[in-house]
């Protein structure tokens, strides 16, 4: 359909400028027309009234006819290819991003990819996680950290940490900036990789690989019989840090959950609905509203697992 438009209009400039250039040149010598046209005179009212007339009146007519109906036609089809280019556009920043997030080279058939940045060699090939060793530079020593999957991440943030208005856009700080054990900036476990904030990549590149990861998001799911830490590092640890060292959520490290909560039932009971802004809990928490209900996402099993594991930490 573009393409056609474009001919249609190509085709319609031609017809008009070949109008304006017809002219009448000498009736006699057959010569070359030494007196510029514009400057020779005009002709008369019996050649202007001629069956000339007629003509230039039935093109003009023919000319209107035309555009009467080419653009009503083209102005009804022109939602239809612009979503065609949005889509496109998708796709093809899709792609882009696709290329961004694999490896340099294909680990099955060592083709190259020039413009990988290799997050899947931390986070997997298939986007399922992994593990990263780092230099901790709080204590100065290497650690190895569960990374975790992308398959999920928008419907694990999808209500995001304090201070982000939804799952994309804290994915993104995340991106932009880096992290370590859930703090935003300190970039030493999660590299930063926006140019905004000395990392390689610019603000479109980010938006790609946000764009391929939106793309393949899947349902989050535990394995059947995972075990308390597994569902932790799945569903918590992305707030908590890693084995609960803390972060965007507080830490659970050295009992301080069997403080907070000496009864287990309780601990439980807080899991399932969630902080609210203002409310206390435990023995000395008081809720943000930044931890989200968990009843009706993860079994009853499944959170008693999670709690058990917290307040072994």
């Amino acid at each position: 359909m573009e393409q056609l438009a474009i001919a249609i209009v190509v085709a319609g400039f031609v017809v008009v400028a070949a109008m304006l250039l017809m002219r009448r040149g000498p009736a006699t010598t057959g010569r070359p027309e030494k007196v510029p046209p514009a400057l020779r005179p005009g002709d008369t009212d019996d050649v202007l009234e001629s069956d000339r007339l007629t003509k230039v009146m039935r093109a003009g007519f023919a000319l209107s006819l035309f555009f009467a109906v080419f653009l009503p036609v083209y102005w009804f089809a022109e939602p239809g290819r612009m979503q065609g280019k949005e889509e496109r556009f998708d796709e093809e920043s899709i792609e882009r991003g696709a290329k961004y997030y694999a490896m340099r080279a294909d680990p099955v058939t060592g083709e190259p990819n020039l413009s990988g940045v290799e997050c899947a060699r931390c986070h997997g090939v298939d986007l399922t996680g992994g593990e990263n060793t780092f230099l901790d530079p709080a204590t100065g020593k290497q650690r190895t950290v569960r990374v975790p999957d992308l398959v999920g991440v928008f419907k694990r943030y999808e209500k995001p940490p304090p201070g982000y208005k939804d799952a994309q856009e804290f994915v993104q700080a995340t991106i932009e900036r880096g992290r370590t054990d859930g703090v935003l900036g300190v970039a030493a476990d999660m590299p930063n990789w926006s140019n905004r904030f000395g990392g390689p990549l610019t603000e479109q590149q980010v938006e790609d690989i946000i764009n391929y990861l939106k793309s393949v998001q899947k349902e989050v799911q535990v394995e059947e019989g995972a075990s308390g830490e597994k569902i932790f590092a799945t569903f918590c640890s992305s707030c908590h840090g890693t084995a609960g060292t803390g972060g965007v959520g507080p830490a659970m490290t050295g009992g301080s959950e069997a403080k907070v909560f000496p009864s287990v039932e309780d601990h439980i009971a807080f899991i399932k609905s969630g902080s609210k802004p203002g409310q206390p809990y435990g023995t000395t928490g008081k809720g943000t509203g930044g931890m989200p209900p968990w009843e009706g996402r993860l079994s009853d099993e499944e959170i008693r697992l999670v709690v058990e594991y917290e307040r072994s930490l």
